[in-house]
């Protein structure tokens, strides 16, 4: 009977090792859910950054006073959004002269290849009447 006595010990270290293997694998589960997470609400946060910027920018527009590109420092959220306004020219429409704008807005977060790096990029075009 001797020969077994240290049997229960080598068992009682495996399952302990078992255990804290699969205590690591979930703990890192979680931590990427919450990666996952904080970077689709910072996704969310760079598409309305962007829209914000694109309805700044077509109020520029309409108030024919479009800037080739403007930075838009926005604080509470650190994005820099960056509104760029093309007037593509005069049109007529309808026996009306239109101008026509492409107003492009990018909000960005972090830097390019940081684990926190979010951008997003929207484009809108604008009709003014000309006086």
């Amino acid at each position: 009977m001797k020969k077994q006595q240290g049997m229960t010990l080598i068992g009682a270290i495996f399952i302990l090792v078992v255990v804290a293997l699969l205590g690591q694998a979930l703990v890192n589960i979680s931590g990427m859910q919450r990666q996952s997470s904080l970077l689709t609400i910072q996704a969310a946060r760079a598409y309305q950054t962007a829209s914000a910027g694109i309805e700044w920018g077509m109020a520029q527009a309409l108030n024919d006073n479009c800037a080739t590109e403007t930075v838009l420092n926005i604080p509470p959220n650190r994005f820099t959004t960056t509104v760029n306004c093309t007037n593509s020219g005069t049109f007529t429409e309808n026996a009306t002269a239109v101008d026509v704008y492409l107003i492009q807005s990018q909000s960005q977060y972090g830097v390019l290849g940081n684990p926190d790096f979010v951008s997003r990029r929207l484009e809108a075009k604008v009709l003014r009447e000309v006086p």
